[in-house]
C-alpha cells in the first residue's frame, strides 16, 4: 500500500461530486490531485458548490481550481473518482479507465456483462471480474460502478437472509428522499406535501441490481441470484434516506422472528476486519421500536461519518405468507448510496492489493 493514493474527482461540485469529496478530505489513504467538472470549469471550487450539505470546506479545498475533465494527467493519478451524468459516463469513464481505475456512481456501465455493480459489504469478492474486464477491453484500468441508491439498501438486508435461508421472493415498496433525484431533482410545486408514485425507470433497476448484487461470479460471467423479486418506487418530501417495506419469503424454514434478528444483528459484512476507514463496525443496526427507523432522527448524526453507512432495520415481524417476513429497511442515499461509498469501494479493492 503506498501511502497515499493520488485521486481526482470528476463531477465534483455536483451533490454526488461534493460527497466524494467530503470523503476524501482528509483521508488517511488518498489525496486529492485535482477536480473537474463542466459548467464550473476556471472557477474555484468553493464558488461553485451549491449548499447540499453543512460540510465545512477548508479554505485549500476552497481555492482549489475547477479543471475539465481533457484536463485529468492520469500519469499522475492513481484513481478517478466519478460523479458525472450517465448520459455523460459511457464516453468518459470509459477513456479514463483505458489507463486507470475509475469508481462511479453512475449507471452507464451497471448492467454490462463485465462490470460488478459494486456493495462491497456484501459482494465484495466480485472485484475479481475486473480482470475479465480489462481482459476484454483492454484496459490498464476499470469501471467500477456501485448500485442505484434505492438498491442499497435492500442488497445488504437481504444478504444475510438470502446466505442463511435462500429467497424465494421479495416484493418492495420505497419511499424515496427527494435528494435521490439529483439537483435541482423534484420541483416544490409537485413535492411539498405530496407523494410522487412513479420513478421512470427505477424499479426496473432495483430488480435487474439486486439479482446482480446478491448473485454470483462463475469464471467470466455473473449468474443473478435465483429468486423472484419486485418493487413499487415512490418519491416522498424528505430531504436525505430511502425507506423501503420489505415483505420476504425464504426458501427454508426460520424457527421465529428473533432467529431474523439474530441474523440481521450477527452480520458484520465482507468490509468486517480490514480497518477501512469508511467501513461502519455495525453495518446493520436493528430496532426493537415499532417507529423506527426514521430518516429525520437516524441520519442526523453529521458529525458521525460513519452514521450515513450504516443499513437500519426496523418492524421485524412475521406475514401471512408461508416463510414470510416483513421489515422497514432505511439508507443513507447519498452517503452509503452514492459517494462515500464509492470511497469504500475503493478501501476494499486497496486492502485487497488489487489497486
Amino acid at each position: 500500500m503506498k501511502s497515499k493514493y493520488q485521486v481526482a474527482v470528476i463531477g465534483a461540485t455536483g451533490m454526488a461530486g461534493q460527497q466524494f469529496m467530503e470523503a476524501l478530505i482528509n483521508h488517511p489513504w488518498f489525496e486529492i490531485f485535482s477536480i473537474h467538472g463542466h459548467s464550473s470549469v476556471g472557477s474555484k471550487f468553493g464558488n461553485s458548490i451549491r449548499g447540499f450539505t453543512n460540510f465545512e470546506y477548508s479554505e485549500d479545498i476552497k481555492q482549489m481550481k475547477v479543471q475539465d475533465t481533457k484536463d485529468l494527467d492520469l500519469k499522475a493519478i492513481d484513481i478517478v473518482f466519478s460523479a458525472i451524468p450517465s448520459s455523460q459516463a459511457k464516453k468518459i469513464e470509459g477513456e479514463i479507465a483505458k489507463e486507470v481505475p475509475v469508481i462511479s456512481t453512475a449507471s452507464a456501465y451497471r448492467y454490462e456483462e463485465d462490470v460488478p455493480i459494486y456493495l462491497p459489504i456484501v459482494n465484495g469478492e466480485h472485484y475479481k471480474m475486473l480482470d475479465v474486464q480489462k481482459r476484454n477491453r483492454e484496459w490498464n484500468g476499470f469501471v467500477l460502478p456501485g448500485p442505484n441508491c434505492t438498491t442499497v439498501g435492500l442488497s445488504i438486508s437481504l444478504y444475510p437472509i438470502y446466505q442463511k435461508y435462500g429467497i424465494e421472493s421479495v416484493h418492495m415498496t420505497s419511499m424515496q428522499a427527494i435528494s435521490g433525484a439529483g439537483y435541482p431533482g423534484v420541483a416544490a410545486y409537485d413535492i411539498v406535501a405530496n407523494v410522487i408514485p412513479h420513478i421512470k425507470g427505477e424499479e426496473e433497476k432495483v430488480v435487474k441490481e439486486t439479482k446482480k448484487i446478491l448473485g454470483t461470479v462463475e469464471e467470466t460471467r455473473f449468474i443473478p441470484a435465483q429468486f423472484t423479486i419486485d418493487c413499487k418506487c415512490n418519491r416522498v418530501p424528505s430531504i436525505n434516506g430511502h425507506m423501503e417495506s420489505v415483505f420476504v419469503q425464504t426458501k427454508r424454514e426460520f424457527e421465529s422472528i428473533q432467529e431474523i434478528k439474530e441474523v440481521f444483528k450477527n452480520f458484520k459484512g465482507q468490509t468486517s476486519n480490514l480497518d477501512l476507514p469508511n467501513a461502519p463496525k455495525v453495518p446493520i443496526q436493528i430496532f426493537e421500536d415499532p417507529y423506527r427507523p426514521q430518516p429525520r432522527i437516524d441520519l442526523s448524526e453529521r458529525k458521525n461519518t460513519k452514521q450515513g453507512m450504516r443499513t437500519f432495520i426496523g418492524g421485524i415481524a412475521s406475514t401471512n405468507f408461508p416463510n414470510g417476513f416483513k421489515y422497514t429497511v432505511l439508507s443513507h442515499n447519498t452517503q452509503l448510496g452514492a459517494g462515500r461509498g464509492g470511497v469504500l469501494s475503493a478501501e476494499y479493492l486497496i486492502a485487497k492489493d488489487y489497486i
